[in-house]
């Protein structure tokens, strides 16, 4: 490439538009070289890019641990030390583990998440968290600048693309959010492995080992951060049939087998964790893509596109959710329009490749290949639209906002220089502020989910999170916690079980138990009950049809099917069973439901159910089941002492030494208890397919507890 042109010593628009160098081929020279102008330049560009972007996402570090933050990184116990298990759990495990198995592999993200933990003692105060991510923000800048300066060969050029790319709103999911931390360090193999490459192919020797050796490196960090970094080798790619055409592919393919080492690792572990784990089934509720074929399929995912091009443009409403039915699947306006936008685009980067230009194909090639994983023209996956997976492909956007306006200058020399780059740097300004406005609803659960219910009002989930978080926060709004929940229904109930999701169902029975717990009057109580009864039924039918599609799925794929569900709503209905009186049904909800989770709840639950049938010795054995399934449960045993008090207070189920009281296992009574109760913990596990827990709670019965070997 050429030298660069001489730039002013402060960042603003160079008199023409990108140099000619871009638009032109370069068969001797495929890959682009740094321009040869000062490094003390570049680095106090880079830091004032740095310190932009620090004070717009200077809010961030205020935000709490809200959205998926809290089951990845509140509830992974591989996260919490640095051990041999823990690490080896990170390689085996699923990214979701223990909350759930979702398919997704990303060991190098969980590491940093370890890292911040264990490591830096984060524990669950978000600010180290966010510390990390804007370092991670920061290379992926400096990255961006790089790239910018070898693609467009003039500093001022790639000032304006860094600066384009790091403030636009969109990127918020990305790096607001902890977990987005995925999304950026997926980012960072790429544009550190699109550097590699590019150098490489121009080096010989020494030098080009080396930078062989950091595009392998790259290119692990990007495939383990996140599995939509295999995008690495299309970006290779597009920048090889644009900018590197003419050159001899034989000086290219290195690059490609560098990569394949950790690509090989990645999909060999990446493989031996999904033979471990359950059968996934993609939710349609999530992705409504799922069961959709034919021209309605087809184009509601170009429609998707056509939305990302939008928000670019317009970022003014974003939301972290566009579940069932915010994108209805049709034939419609949108996905024509986007069609026609995208057929444009492509011919668009066909005439510039014929005319031998190379920037424009390569940002529209380069759009187009990072997004394919997640667009659902190639597979379906979790989601229909996700604004996290715009932080790759925002950079190809900023490149052709850039040639638009060096295209500009070029075209009207008349405009004065310093009036584009005014208009440039109010983008800039606009989007930055954006951003830091953007960045508080990410403060917490409820301000997101409320943004998101403002901004995708036909999605179910916003308002059923909102219903949820209203009715169980300090100081509960029940009333406006129920029509949040009626919205979420309104949009669900058309739906069939088979495609339903039950947590709404479930929040809404909550929200009405509550409700009539709330009033004075039975009268009025009820009605409420038997609706919330009616809402946690269907729920329960959507869950038995969940798990029903999931055994299928996993017979399908050879498999053994398994008992699964959603823990807390048998919780609930065995509560609002129990209010209705209906006592058989509850105990089964309940005893489904502990299966399913292990929370003292349901025995505390379940023993209520037994006083309310004046069944005092079956409520003391249902305390204990619960103390056998969670051995540390204090709250069980002190609950055990006071129900042994108001119970039986004359005999010798209670033990006292100096101010502390508990129960007495050597009381014969309590004693049979105890056996009694082991021995339903063991035939519950039995018969819920958990033979290992059965073994340990028999033989604890036995040799540590004195219980006969034959009731076993």
């Amino acid at each position: 490439m050429r030298k660069s042109r001489k730039s002013p010593r402060t960042p603003g628009l160079p008199a023409g538009g990108p140099p000619a160098a871009a638009a032109t081929v370069q068969p001797k020279a495929p890959a682009a070289a740094l321009p040869k102008t000062e490094w003390r330049r570049h680095f106090l560009i880079l830091l004032g890019l740095w310190v932009a972007a620090l004070a717009f996402y200077s809010n961030s570090f205020q935000t709490g641990l809200p959205f998926d933050n809290t089951l990845i990184v509140g509830n992974d116990p591989r996260v919490r030390a640095v051990t041999a298990d823990n690490l080896r759990l990170i390689f085996e495990k699923d990214y979701w583990y223990p909350s759930m198995s979702v398919g997704l592999y990303r060991p190098l993200s969980t590491l940093s998440l370890l890292f911040n933990w264990a490591v830096l003692g984060n524990g669950l105060h978000p600010f180290g968290y966010h510390a990390v991510n804007f370092a991670i923000q920061a290379a992926n800048i400096a990255l961006v600048y790089i790239l910018g300066l070898m693609l467009l060969e003039e500093a001022s050029w790639a000032w304006l693309l860094a600066a384009l790319w790091t403030l636009h709103p969109l990127l918020t999911e990305s790096i607001t959010n902890i977990v987005g931390r995925a999304d950026q360090l997926a980012a960072l193999g790429v544009f550190a492995g699109l550097l590699c490459h590019m150098r490489a192919a121009s080096e010989t020797g020494r030098r080009k080992n080396a930078w062989l050796l950091g595009l392998a490196v790259a290119a692990a960090v990007a495939i383990f951060s996140k599995e939509s970094g295999i995008v690495l080798v299309a970006a290779m790619l597009c920048y090889d049939l644009t900018f590197g055409r003419g050159a001899p592919w034989k000086s290219r393919l290195a690059g490609y087998a560098a990569i394949v080492p950790a690509f090989a690792g990645f999909f060999y572990l990446r493989g031996q964790m999904l033979d471990r784990a359950a059968t996934t089934v993609i939710s349609f509720v999530d992705n409504p893509l799922v069961k959709a074929s034919g021209p309605a399929g087809f184009l509601t995912a170009i429609k998707v596109i056509g939305k990302y091009l939008w928000l670019y443009a317009w970022p003014m409403r974003l939301s972290a959710d566009y579940s069932y039915n915010q994108i209805p699947v049709a034939v419609d306006a949108g996905g024509i329009i986007s069609l026609v936008i995208c057929v444009a685009a492509a011919a668009v980067a066909f005439r510039e490749w014929r005319r031998g230009k190379n920037l424009v194909p390569f940002a529209i090639l380069f759009f187009f290949a990072v997004l394919s994983p997640t667009s659902n023209l190639l597979i379906r996956v979790g989601s229909i639209m996700a604004e996290r997976w715009m932080y790759l492909p925002s950079f190809a956007l900023a490149l052709l906002a850039v040639w638009g306006l060096g295209t500009l200058a070029r075209r009207f020399p008349a405009v004065p220089k310093r009036a584009l780059a005014a208009a440039a740097l109010l983008v800039c300004l606009a989007w930055g502020v954006r951003a830091y406005e953007r960045n508080f609803d990410w403060r917490d659960d409820l301000t997101l989910w409320r943004t998101a219910d403002e901004v995708s009002p036909e999605s179910c989930k916003p308002s059923s999170a909102v219903s949820n978080l209203l009715a169980t926060s300090a100081h509960p709004s029940l009333d406006e916690a129920i029509r949040y929940s009626e919205r979420s229904l309104a949009i669900l109930d058309p739906l069939s079980d088979d495609d339903n999701i039950p947590r709404p169902w479930a929040v809404a029975g909550m929200c009405y138990r509550l409700k009539a717990d709330s009033l004075p009057d039975p009268a009025q109580k009820r009605p409420l009950y038997e609706k919330a009864l009616a809402d946690l039924l269907r729920a329960k039918r959507i869950d038995v049809a969940a798990g029903e599609q999931l055994n299928r799925a996993s017979r399908a794929a050879g498999k053994p099917a398994f008992l699964g569900g959603l823990g807390l709503m048998y919780l609930e209905l065995g509560r609002v069973q129990r209010r209705l009186s209906l006592w058989r049904d509850a105990l089964a909800s309940l005893d489904y439901g502990r299966m399913l989770v292990s929370m003292p709840e349901f025995a505390e639950e379940k023993s209520q159910v037994f006083q309310d049938m004046g069944d005092n010795n079956q409520a003391a054995i249902a305390l204990l089941e619960g103390m056998m399934m969670d051995l540390r449960s204090q709250r069980l045993a002190n609950r055990m002492v006071r129900f042994y008090k108001q119970t039986a207070p004359l005999t010798c189920a209670v033990q006292t030494q100096g101010a502390e009281s508990s129960f007495n296992p050597d009381c014969p009574m309590v004693h049979q208890q105890i056996c009694e109760a082991s021995q339903n913990v063991v035939i519950a596990y039995r018969n819920f397919g958990k033979p290992i827990l059965a073994e340990e709670a028999a033989r604890r019965a036995v040799a540590g507890l004195g219980c006969p070997a034959n009731r076993f």
